[in-house]
């Protein structure tokens, strides 16, 4: 009740006012609405971390795609233009959902720029890129760059694997750490407890512990455990954030996500993005 309920969907405003949507999951109907409240006719670009269920469901419900003819630019952190297209088509039309003319057409999917270390896309004075997470099926960890460097840090799903000794795993992990190492903000997936966590191994989720421990590792400033899950209490939630906090001391900020909440992401240097 204090936490929320919906899926994975959270808003980034760029200092120029760019909106860059991270996940189409029941969160998305709230903003969509919002923007209709208030007549926000901003471009949104949308980057999905992956195609599970959980993270799409909410996009045929996204007012911008209902209520006016504004295109919504959509990517895809695991797949190409060419194998996303036909599953939007799916998602948006019978049996699975009514038809209703010009939903898909609003759609513009689009590809990533590939480099070696899995590409990147830009919107505006914003660079959205794509790393690679661990979860059934891939998924994608999406950090947003400005102009004074890495801001923030999307990985709603992702396996960290503490306890794989495993010399792929803990290389890829070791790279992500690098990826990451220093950003303001890692809102990072949180779906276990240790306690939890050994019976969930290739699940493709960390436990708050697991995350707690890789945001001081890599030098993170404010860490957001998200991907709560749906069978925890609040109070549970608040015993889980109390030992993180107890983990992470006085280095490392450790809020849990809830719904409607608000960051402003600060450099050392100037202010950037608002989540």
């Amino acid at each position: 009740m204090r936490y929320g309920g919906n899926t994975s969907c959270i808003e980034v405003r760029s200092a120029a006012g760019d909106l860059l949507v991270h996940d189409a999951g029941s969160g998305i109907r709230g903003l969509g609405a919002h923007m209709a409240h208030t007549g926000d006719r901003s471009t949104a670009h949308l980057f999905l971390s992956h195609r599970h269920g959980d993270h799409v469901l909410g996009l045929p419900h996204f007012a911008p795609l209902l209520a006016h003819g504004d295109a919504v630019c959509l990517r895809c952190g695991n797949a190409d233009a060419a194998t996303v297209r036909p599953f939007l088509e799916a998602l948006l039309s019978p049996p699975i959902f009514p038809h209703l003319d010009g939903l898909i057409q609003r759609l513009n999917v689009c590809d990533w720029t590939e480099t070696e270390r899995g590409g990147f896309a830009d919107v505006g004075g914003a660079r959205v890129h794509r790393l690679r997470a661990q979860h059934p099926g891939e998924a994608a960890v999406l950090r947003i760059d400005d102009e004074f460097g890495p801001a923030i840090a999307y990985a709603p799903d992702n396996e960290l694997g503490y306890r794989n000794s495993d010399a792929g795993v803990v290389a890829w992990r070791t790279s992500l750490l690098h990826a990451l190492r220093g950003i303001p903000v890692l809102v990072h997936d949180a779906t276990y407890t240790d306690e939890e966590i050994a019976r969930h191994s290739g699940w493709g989720h960390s436990s708050a512990e697991e995350a707690t421990r890789f945001a001081l590792e890599a030098g993170v400033r404010h860490l957001v455990l998200f991907h709560h899950h749906p069978d925890r209490s609040d109070d549970a939630v608040d015993a889980m954030l109390d030992r993180c906090r107890e983990m992470a001391g006085d280095g490392l900020r450790v809020t849990a996500a809830y719904e409607g909440q608000e960051i402003r992401v600060q450099h050392e240097i100037g202010t950037t993005s608002n989540v």
